[in-house]
């Protein structure tokens, strides 16, 4: 069933999402067809926030199946399943064969490793890098694994896979002391390794683009996590408290019996404070961003897996949390559309309805049935009915979230016209998915010159100097908002999708009639 979840988008083909999945994968998509795959680059312009490893992975996907939504979000699905099997194989090195399968499937359906591995962003490629490492450093051997792990993972997102890495040494060896030696050696050894893997790149880049070292690991690393210089600082020390618990359902329930109890005690101690040591390290941050969380949930996987295995599924406190966020999930998801886009037909909430309806008559059958007894398989075959209702609200509730988050439609009507316009500006939104989405001879003249995003202010001034061609694009939601500029609201030009399409021309007319 966990495999079945990940896999589902693959076959609901919905459209990429901005603002990250459709920037990540048009930058992929330009470095197949620039042929450049040291340097990531957007509209031409260097692309310096991320290090290579998952463009690399995002580009050879394209090169295979082309650019569709397929060869985009493969490779963080096949990262979120090399998680759940570096997490299976950290639980087997810590627990036993059993709790390590478990912590796989249990990582693999908590709702934010779940979420990340279906769109393409960094974060879903750093767990199996990370718990690759640390089965090194809990066996206490195979330095070259650890190294080879972390040189991955500062290709794929700098140094957190190192920083987890390096508190789950600190609490084995807290709690053995006689391990501190042994571990120094891997450590220090897998250090040099790990540099050895990545040096290469992070060379040809500061070649290519002089201060590059400079920026990304003091300006991005270390200045980011001190001061408040990144555009995702200025929140709060609790940040995360809601991420953990929110991130780790249906399984939150089960934390709880992981706080007591004496089945693997000295492992559950270790877990708990690798993961204490890291949220107070995310925490202490001050850019702090939901994904960044994503290295603590491993070690909540390990404690929810082994609470299930000493207390039982069938743990009222977690049974009861873990059927009600599997009921009321695309009713809840459905309501968040609503809220964030706005209301949806009356069809879609009757179906919503009659799928939560269902999940709670499968969830108080599935209880009384697995209390009743029966073979394993029949017990758990009425348990798993609940995830496959919600994967089917889900798959209702997704396509209707999508027309807001994407541009496809946008470039769909750009590409019809068959040229592009001398200028399109996108009213407050990023523009990755539109660039993907253009057809190869447009995507060829797009440069930041000729497509952009903007603001209110800046559309005005836009409006005043662009050519008559140009196009300003406005989301349906902010109609409202941007006719406030006229005296008299001019008719779109054409609509695309939840767009509102503007050409330059009627804009400037209508700003000369106004008082």
């Amino acid at each position: 069933m966990a495999l079945v979840l990940l896999v589902a988008p693959l076959v609901a083909n919905a459209p990429l999402f901005d603002p990250d999945e459709g920037l990540h994968a048009a930058i992929a998509q330009e470095m197949v067809t620039r042929g450049d795959y040291v340097t990531p680059t957007f509209l031409g312009e260097p692309f310096l926030d991320k290090p290579i490893l998952f463009f690399w992975a995002e580009a050879a996907s394209i090169r295979l199946f082309g650019s569709r939504e397929l060869a985009v979000r493969l490779p963080p699905l096949l990262f979120g399943v090399f998680g759940m099997i570096g997490v299976a194989a950290l639980g087997a090195a810590m627990f036993d064969e059993t709790t390590g399968l478990l912590a796989g499937i249990v990582y693999g359906t908590m709702l934010l490793p779940l979420g990340v591995s279906e769109v393409a962003v960094h974060d879903v490629a750093v767990v199996p890098f990370m718990c690759a490492a640390c089965v090194g450093v809990v066996r206490r051997r195979n330095w070259l694994l650890v190294g080879v792990a972390l040189g991955l993972s500062i290709l794929t997102k700098g140094l957190v896979a190192i920083a987890f890495t390096g508190l789950l040494a600190i609490c084995v060896a807290v709690a053995d002391r006689k391990a501190i030696a042994r571990l120094t050696v891997i450590l220090a050894a897998a250090g040099v390794v790990a540099v050895l893997v990545a040096l290469p790149w992070y060379l040809a880049m500061e070649r290519a683009h002089p201060g590059y070292l400079h920026y990304y690991f003091v300006e991005r690393h270390l200045q980011g996590y001190l001061t408040a210089t990144q555009r995702h600082a200025g929140r709060g020390w609790w940040y995360y408290i809601p991420i953990a618990i929110g991130g780790t359902l249906p399984w939150t329930g089960y934390l709880a019996r992981a706080l007591r109890g004496a089945r693997a005690q000295r492992m559950r101690t270790i877990v708990w404070a690798w993961f204490g040591l890291g949220f107070v390290f995310l925490s202490a941050g001050e850019s702090k961003l939901v994904t960044y969380a994503l290295p603590l949930f491993p070690a909540l996987a390990l404690l929810a897996a082994d609470a299930i295995l000493g207390a039982g599924f069938l743990v009222p406190a977690g049974y009861a949390v873990f059927s009600a966020t599997l009921t009321l999930l695309p009713l809840g998801a459905l309501a968040a559309v609503v809220w964030k886009f706005g209301p949806v037909g009356a069809t879609v909430w009757g179906i919503v309805a009659f799928v939560t309806l269902t999940s709670a008559a499968i969830a108080f059958v599935a209880w009384h049935a697995a209390r009743g007894g029966g073979t394993l398989e029949r017990r758990a075959a009425q348990v798993l009915r609940l995830p496959a209702m919600a994967l089917l609200g889900l798959m209702i509730v997704a396509p209707r979230a999508a027309a807001w988050m994407t541009a496809r439609d946008l470039a769909a009507w750009i590409n019809a016209t068959g040229t592009l316009p001398s200028h399109v500006s996108v009213l407050d939104e990023r523009i990755g998915s539109l660039v993907f989405y253009l057809s190869p001879a447009l995507r060829a003249q797009a440069s930041p010159e000729r497509i952009d995003t903007a603001s209110i202010a800046e559309a005005v001034s836009r409006i005043r100097v662009d050519a008559p061609d140009a196009v300003i694009a406005v989301r349906d939601r902010q109609l409202a908002r941007f006719n406030r500029l006229f005296a008299a609201p001019p008719p779109a030009d054409a609509h695309a999708g939840t767009f509102a399409v503007f050409r330059a021309g009627r804009l400037q007319r209508a700003l000369a009639a106004r008082p």
